[in-house]
């Protein structure tokens, strides 16, 4: 598998809070509560994401082609799968994973 998932050098994540080391806000910055990824201000039902410890998909609209599956230390589409879109996650924290597949901040 050639496709891994890293943390940009300039965002931080401590799992808990993803957020630019530089000119972070309160609207891009983006918390994680264990169940919930949602940005820390504007929360809203179309721009939170769940994460049941093995499936992340929006809160509002989730379909087969927008969940996300993880297992191990890789994670793909729910539908469609192939090699070009699963990813090593390594030990990234579901948010920055999130950060890279769901909300493409980076």
């Amino acid at each position: 598998m050639t496709n891994r998932i890293d943390l940009p050098r300039d965002w931080v994540c401590d799992g808990r809070e993803l957020k630019p080391k530089s000119g972070s806000s309160m609207s891009n910055t983006w918390v994680f509560d264990g169940k919930e990824i949602k940005p820390k201000s504007g929360a809203s039902m179309s721009n939170t994401w769940v994460w049941d410890g093995k499936e992340l998909k929006p809160k509002s609209g989730a379909s087969m082609s927008n969940t996300w599956v993880a297992s191990g230390s890789t994670i793909k589409p729910k539908s469609g799968a192939s090699m070009s879109n699963t990813y090593d996650i390594g030990g990234l924290p579901i948010l920055a994973v999130a950060g890279k597949l769901a909300l493409r901040l980076y």
